[in-house]
């Protein structure tokens, strides 16, 4: 079955070979991307971290 039209996964890819300079130990992995993102969340309360919250709604998605 051919992906949907709206996947994002063509869109990645063409962003990769826009860099094919890019060796593979230079790439930042996915935890490292997601713990540059800024926490809008109130401190008080927070259980977990930011990126732990991140990591697995990247993957479900």
């Amino acid at each position: 079955m051919p992906a949907d039209a709206s996947a994002p996964i063509p869109l990645a890819f063409d962003q990769l070979r826009r860099h094919p300079e890019a060796v593979p130990e230079e790439v930042p992995g996915l935890l490292e991307q997601l713990g540059e993102a800024p926490d809008p969340r109130d401190p008080r309360g927070v259980r977990h971290t930011l990126v732990v919250v991140l990591a697995p709604t990247a993957c479900a998605v």
